[in-house]
């Protein structure tokens, strides 16, 4: 690595091309930042040549590019700056005479008689290249519609139309001059035998820090070689995988890698994704294997998407399991899930199995949430099944390794789970509310409405508060029977009448209920009491139809 002061300048001059990746940050640039070095560049205007203002460090390392062409660098540290003053060289050429501007544009802004690919001396990202090509190379007056056309007219606008300290105006040729000879940089230059991508893990100037997904996409193209025109493999890699995973996942992308990561088995936390992935590509030599692996990414990314927005799944049956996966918020399965899916790819597993599979998942969670398991084991045992996955027998398979678990590893049997279900506080857990919603959906009523409206929420049917009305309703155990039932599923329901039944007596609470649409409360609408003897006996006629949904059988 070399590192040497010199003016920024030096980055325009010579028959070279300095390249912003494709994979970093668009240009971002503001007024703020355009009215700092404006001021800083007429401090130094005021001084004179004698002056120096230092921009801060640019680091760049050489390009893996096709051999041919001028010198590529690609700039790994210091694309905002390096942007911004190429937009003030355009600005000054627009407002110079002929001499001048063909200089600028003929010795800062391009490389004469080359390809046209090698044409400009600095290339932005993906994202600004046409805006600023019109800029720089096509010297058209670009609109107010982007960050670099606003910047070109800011400083454009400062250049034609600005005083000095005199109040005087600006003269053009000396901003040049200026620009020049004074405003200075650390040149750091990686070589061969310098990593890039400890550049990449530490940078954060003056700008957000870079996500683990963010590390994982630079290291992955700069393991390709780089060209803004034909033969450049780092462009085609980006546009044929790693944008497209971009666009379907956007922000679960770092968490879709976490879990790909951790599909073969392996324990993965949100800090180290992109050093297990990196580990696993510096084992592999030649780009073609690299590109296997970012083809294999691409591939468990679309599984991922589905998993992530049910309506992408074609499978009716599949969807409504995913859409209940979903709701359980039961996200440590997901390593399992890519699994599942890519073997339903590869024709290993049909839709059918696939649905079972993610019903015994469910039915796993719900049962073990009703019986009060705790949850800290979920994400190890997910882990390891995905790490021991079979290759055929996919729904026996999921069945006996979530059978043959005990303690706090179990998959609780009908007699746990009728004893919990029927006496167990239920109020305030996380999948209290699915679960009612999905015992209402067990009815199968064809006009149902939609219980996915926060409007509808979980009612106590005796109110969590005792009035004289329900003390008098259950008599002398009043408190007793309060204390036992009032959370359980005898006693809860779903409504969007809650603040209007609060805790009203049980024939005015009847009569609010009866506008109710949903199939819960018509046994609770057809009841002269609401007393222990009720709650129990309406526990015991929801559990017949949990036991149907949730099962921990196969048969």
């Amino acid at each position: 690595m070399e590192a040497s002061p010199t003016k920024v300048i030096q980055y325009f001059d010579g028959q070279k091309q300095n390249l912003i990746p494709l994979f970093q940050r668009r240009y971002t640039w503001e007024l703020d930042n355009w009215k700092s070095l404006w001021d800083d560049l007429m401090v130094q205007y005021e001084l004179g040549e004698s002056g120096t203002h230092f921009m801060g460090a640019i680091v760049s390392v050489p390009a893996l590019a096709v051999p041919v062409g001028v010198s590529k660098f690609l700039i790994i540290d210091g694309q905002q700056r390096l942007t911004t003053v190429s937009l003030i060289l355009c600005a000054l050429r627009d407002c110079l005479d002929d001499p001048s501007a063909a200089l600028i544009q003929g010795v800062y802004l391009t490389n004469p008689f080359r390809e046209l690919e090698d044409t400009l001396k600095f290339v932005p990202t993906q994202g600004d290249r046409e805006v600023y090509r019109e800029i720089a190379l096509d010297r058209q007056i670009p609109s107010k519609d982007s960050l670099m056309g606003k910047a070109y007219h800011f400083f454009k606008d400062r250049i034609l139309n600005g005083l000095d300290s005199n109040d005087e105006p600006v003269l053009p040729a000396k901003v040049l001059t200026t620009l020049q000879q004074c405003l200075q940089v650390v040149m750091i230059n990686l070589g061969n035998d310098d990593d890039p991508y400890l550049i990449f893990e530490s940078l954060n100037f003056k700008g957000e820090p870079l996500t683990q997904a963010d590390l994982v996409r630079n290291y992955v193209l700069m393991r390709f070689r780089h060209s803004i025109g034909s033969g450049g493999e780092q462009k085609r890699i980006y546009e044929d995988y790693w944008e497209k995973i971009e666009k379907s996942l956007g922000d679960n992308l770092t968490e879709f890698l976490r879990h790909y990561t951790m599909k073969d088995g392996d324990d993965i936390k949100q800090g180290g994704i992109y050093a297990a992935i990196k580990k696993k590509l510096k084992s592999i030599d030649t780009p073609e294997a690299v590109e296997a692996e970012v083809h294999s990414i691409k591939r468990f990314s679309e599984f991922y998407a589905a998993i992530l927005c049910p309506q992408q799944e074609p499978n009716k049956a599949v969807q409504d399991r995913l859409n209940n996966i979903q709701s359980l918020k039961v996200t440590t399965s997901y390593p399992l899930l890519l699994r599942f899916f890519d073997d339903r790819k590869n024709n290993k597993l049909s839709d059918i199995d696939l649905e079972k599979c993610l019903g015994l998942i469910e039915s796993y969670i719900v049962r073990r949430t009703v019986c009060g398991v705790p949850t800290n084991t979920l994400n190890k045992l997910f882990i390891q099944w995905a790490k021991n996955f079979p290759s055929a027998s996919h729904v026996q398979w999921l069945h006996d390794v979530m059978s043959s678990g005990s303690g706090g590893r179990r998959f609780p049997r009908d007699v746990e789970f009728t004893e919990a279900f029927l006496k167990q506080p239920q109020y305030g857990r996380s999948t209290t509310r699915f679960i009612l919603c999905r015992l209402e959906k067990s009815f199968n009523n064809k006009e149902m409405i939609d219980l996915t409206n926060a409007g509808v929420t979980i009612e106590h049917v005796l109110p969590q508060k005792l009035s004289p009305e329900w003390q008098q309703e259950l008599g002398a155990e009043a408190e007793e029977i309060h204390a036992a039932l009032l959370h359980t599923f005898g006693n809860l329901t779903l409504t969007a009448y809650n603040s209007e039944l609060s805790n009203l007596p049980f024939t005015d609470k009847k009569d609010e209920l009866k506008r109710s649409h949903i199939d819960l409360n018509q046994w609770v609408l057809e009841q002269a009491n609401w007393r222990a003897a009720e709650i129990e006996e309406r526990a015991k006629s929801l559990l017949i139809r949990a036991l149907k949904i949730w099962s921990a059988s196969l048969s």
